[in-house]
């Protein structure tokens, strides 16, 4: 019987065969610096928020139930 080792990117939980493309991998996904509550509604949670990166991207994510 043969052992195979993988190693798994704890961010994506992709599996790789090396350890060096998992660590690549683990080191290419944009970390999260800030959130700001954009907007609130009815409900007790906020329904829009706007997240900056790691980059300087910076993206507004919406709650799922109210996209068109």
């Amino acid at each position: 019987m043969t052992a195979i080792t993988r190693y798994h990117c704890d961010i994506c939980k992709r599996d790789f065969d090396n350890m060096a493309d998992a660590e690549k991998c683990e080191n290419g996904h944009l970390k999260i610096d800030a959130v700001r509550i954009k907007h609130y509604g009815i409900y007790p949670h906020p329904y829009e928020l706007e997240i900056t990166f790691s980059n300087g991207d910076k993206m507004i994510y919406v709650a799922e139930h109210l996209r068109g």
